[in-house]
């Protein structure tokens, strides 16, 4: 079985994740260079002229949804596959990466710079990722359970 990752979806997300995450710390330095130039205008804008700002935002926002598409073209990769008693998906590196199911122990949140996933580990045999985006998740992970050692974690 194969179960793709909604990668349309992930692509949305991390263009506003990184257009905040751009946008914010950018407007909170105009303020700043306001507030230390005693309300100056033209010592604070002077390398960007204020009617130039909404270009400079709108900038940040093409650029993240640039980016952010491109990352999440990547994660059509990142598809997870139940094949043979294994469970086969990315690792953390987003090398390939299969681990029988039966030896999976845990199932644990994981995320990092606006990237959310589930961790199948099985130990020695290593983890698999399974991006959040990942289309009957629920399901997915309601089977690797099922599957998983009587002693393993959920």
């Amino acid at each position: 079985m194969k179960y793709q990752v909604n990668w349309i979806g992930l692509g949305k997300k991390l263009t506003k994740f990184m257009s905040v995450a751009i946008s914010i710390p950018v407007a909170f330095i105009f303020i700043i260079r306001l507030f230390s130039s005693g309300f100056n205008l033209d010592t604070t804008f002077e390398h960007v002229a204020i009617w130039q700002l909404p270009l400079f935002f709108l900038g940040i926002v093409t650029f993240s949804a640039i980016f952010g598409f491109l990352i999440a073209v990547a994660f059509k990769f990142a598809y997870i596959k139940i094949e043979n008693g294994n469970l086969i998906g990315r690792n953390y590196w987003f090398l390939k990466s299969s681990i029988p199911l039966s030896d999976i122990t845990e199932l644990y949140p994981f995320s990092n710079n606006g990237i959310e996933a589930v961790v199948a580990s099985a130990g020695e045999h290593g983890k698999v990722y399974i991006s959040t985006h990942t289309e009957k998740l629920e399901e997915l992970i309601a089977f690797i359970e099922s599957k998983m050692e009587p002693s393993g974690n959920a």
